[in-house]
C-alpha cells in the first residue's frame, strides 16, 4: 500500500490549493490509504486559532484539522524552527528538526504538493 505525503505550502485562504490538498488527504484517508500531512510557508496560518475568515475566503480551514483523527491521520509534521507561536497554534503537529524534515520527504511513495 503506497503511503502518501501532502505537502501544504500555500495560504488556506488566497486560493483555493489549500482546501484542494486538505480535501484530497480527506479523501484518500476515507478509502483507507495512509496519509500524512506537512505544512510549511504560507500554509502555517492554517495552524493559528484565530481565524477569521471573510465570506470571500471560504470556510474556516483551521475546524477541519480537529477532524483529522476521526480519519486516522495522525501526522502533522511542520519544521522546528518555524517560528509559530505555540500558545495559539493548534495542538497536534509533530515539528521535525531540518535533517529530519528533509528526509521525511524521501519516505513516501507519493508526495503531493499545494
Amino acid at each position: 500500500m503506497k503511503h502518501t505525503l501532502i505537502h501544504l505550502n500555500t495560504s488556506p485562504y488566497s486560493s483555493l490549493a489549500c482546501k484542494e490538498g486538505l480535501d484530497l488527504a480527506l479523501v484518500l484517508a476515507t478509502f483507507e490509504q495512509p496519509v500524512d500531512l506537512c505544512l510549511s510557508g504560507a500554509a502555517l496560518a492554517l495552524l493559528t486559532d484565530d481565524q477569521q475568515p471573510t465570506v470571500e475566503h471560504g470556510k474556516n480551514l483551521h475546524k477541519l484539522l480537529a477532524g483529522l483523527e476521526f480519519y486516522d491521520i495522525e501526522n502533522v509534521f511542520i519544521e522546528a524552527n518555524s517560528g509559530l507561536d505555540n500558545t495559539k497554534t493548534w495542538q497536534g503537529v509533530q515539528p521535525l528538526n531540518q535533517a529530519e524534515w528533509q528526509a521525511m520527504f524521501s519516505h513516501y511513495q507519493q508526495v503531493f504538493r499545494f
